[in-house]
C-alpha cells in the first residue's frame, strides 16, 4: 500500500527527461499529479493545502513557475500511442468573472450557442488513429492578442510557433469547419502541416481541367466547371466509403477550392433515404491531395476524441476551478488538469493491454485514489501497520469502494 501508484511511476519516468526542471519542481509536480486525483471539491489553492502536504502559498507560488508542458506531453504521446497519429486543434470556453483576471472577455461558448463572458483556451491533442485514443498535448489561453491580429491568425500562430515539436506528433491537424478559412490554411501549410477540416455545404468547388491544351490565346484553361455537390461527375469522383446500413456514401476527388485558391482533396458524403435518394450532403477537406479519401474521413471523425479530454477535465479534474488572476497560473492550471487526465488514461487504460477494450472512467480512477489516500491517512494516524495481512486482504475492497465499475 505504500508503494508508488501507477501514476507516480509513470510521471517519474516522464519528469526524469525534463532537464529544464529543478529537483524541487520535479518533486512538486510528482506530488501534485497524485494530489489532483485525491482532492474532493474544487481544485483551488486553499483546497489543495487542506488535502496536500504544503501550505497554500507553496501551491500558489509554484503555479507561477514555467513548465514545458509541450515537451512533457509529447514524450507521453510518443511512448504510449502508435505512430499513426494526428493532431487535433479546438478552442474551449471556460466561465470566469473578475475585472483583474488576465484574458477575461467575450468568447464563443459551443454549449450555450452564444458568446459569453469568461476565458478561452486553445487545446492541442494527439489522437491515435488505430484505437481512437486522445492524449493532451498543450493548452494556451487566449490572452495578449495584438489589436491588428485576427483571431484566426492568433490560433494559427499557436501551432506554427511550436511547429518543430508538434511535427514529432503528426503533420496532420484536424480542426472543425470554423478553421477552414484561407488565413488559417495558408499559415499551416506554409509551416509544413496539412489541415483536415470540413467545408460549408455551399462552398464554391471547381473541377480541374485535365483535357488537351486548347488552341487559343490567353492563359491555359485551369477549371472545368463548378462542382454540384448533389450531382457529382462519375469520371472525377470515386466512391471511397459507405455506411454499413446504407444511410450514406462518400465520394472523393481532387478539386479546386475557390476561397483557398488552391487544389485540395475532398470527400462529399451523400445522406440517403430508404430509397437511396440524396437527402443532404457534407463536405470534408484536406490540403494533402495525396491523402486517401477514407483516411481523410477517419482523421476527421477521430477529432471528437479530444472532446472527451475536455469533458473529463471539466467534470472530474477541476478544469474550471482556477481562482488565480495571472495568465501564468491559469496556464499552469489548464495544463495540469488536462495532463493528469492523460497520465491517468495511460497508467490505468493504455498500459494494460487487457483493459483497452473496456471503457475508460476518470471518475472511477479518482474514487480509487481518494479511497487509498484517505485510508492510508486514517490508518497511519491510528498507527496501524499498512502491511498487516488483514489490511492486505481488505485493501481491494477499500480502494474500490464506491466505484461505478468495481
Amino acid at each position: 500500500m505504500t508503494h508508488p501508484t501507477k501514476i507516480e511511476t509513470l510521471a517519474t519516468s516522464i519528469l526524469r527527461n525534463q532537464v529544464e526542471l529543478t529537483a524541487w519542481q520535479r518533486k512538486f509536480l510528482l506530488h501534485l499529479f497524485v494530489l489532483w486525483l485525491c482532492v474532493k471539491g474544487p481544485h483551488n489553492f486553499i483546497n489543495m493545502s487542506r488535502h496536500g502536504d504544503y501550505v497554500e502559498s507553496t501551491y500558489r507560488n509554484n503555479f507561477a513557475k514555467p513548465v514545458n508542458w509541450l515537451e512533457l506531453n509529447i514524450q507521453l504521446v510518443k511512448d504510449n500511442l502508435s505512430d499513426d497519429r494526428s493532431l487535433n486543434f479546438d478552442p474551449s470556453f471556460l466561465p470566469k468573472s473578475g475585472k483583474c483576471t488576465d484574458g477575461v472577455g467575450r468568447f464563443w461558448s459551443g454549449c450555450a450557442g452564444e458568446a459569453k463572458r469568461g476565458l478561452e483556451f486553445s487545446g492541442l491533442a494527439a489522437v491515435d488513429l488505430e484505437d481512437k485514443t486522445a492524449l493532451h498535448v498543450l493548452a494556451v489561453q487566449t490572452v495578449e492578442k495584438n489589436s491588428n491580429e485576427s483571431l484566426l491568425d492568433y490560433y494559427a500562430c499557436i501551432i506554427t510557433i511550436n511547429a518543430d515539436k508538434l511535427m514529432e506528433v503528426s503533420k496532420y491537424v484536424a480542426a472543425d469547419a470554423c478553421f477552414s478559412r484561407k488565413p488559417f490554411v495558408d499559415q499551416l501549410v506554409a509551416s509544413g502541416f496539412e489541415l483536415v477540416s470540413r467545408l460549408r455545404t455551399d462552398a464554391h468547388l471547381r473541377y480541374l481541367y485535365i483535357g488537351p491544351k486548347e488552341k487559343r490565346s490567353g492563359a491555359p484553361r485551369k477549371y472545368d466547371g463548378r462542382v454540384n455537390a448533389r450531382q457529382l461527375r462519375p469520371d472525377v469522383f470515386t466512391s471511397c466509403y459507405q455506411a454499413e446500413d446504407g444511410s450514406w456514401i462518400g465520394y472523393t476527388a481532387v478539386v479546386n477550392i475557390k476561397a483557398w485558391k488552391r487544389p485540395a482533396r475532398i470527400v462529399i458524403i451523400h445522406d440517403l433515404d430508404e430509397n437511396g435518394k440524396v437527402m443532404g450532403h457534407r463536405i470534408y477537406v484536406a490540403t494533402d491531395v495525396q491523402l486517401d479519401g477514407g483516411e481523410l474521413l477517419h482523421i476527421y471523425q477521430c477529432r471528437f476524441q479530444q472532446e472527451f479530454l475536455y469533458r473529463d477535465a471539466k467534470q472530474e479534474l477541476g478544469l474550471e476551478h482556477c481562482q488565480a488572476y495571472s495568465w501564468e497560473k491559469i496556464d499552469f492550471h489548464l495544463n495540469v488538469s488536462l495532463t493528469v487526465g492523460s497520465l491517468a488514461k495511460v497508467a490505468h487504460h493504455l498500459q494494460g493491454q487487457t483493459q483497452r477494450s473496456q471503457p475508460f472512467s476518470i471518475a472511477d480512477i479518482k474514487t480509487q485514489y481518494r479511497n487509498e489516500y484517505q485510508a492510508i491517512r486514517i490508518l497511519s494516524l491510528c498507527r496501524i501497520d499498512l502491511h498487516h495481512p488483514l489490511i492486505r486482504k481488505l485493501w481491494p475492497g477499500i480502494r474500490n469502494h464506491g466505484k461505478r465499475r468495481a
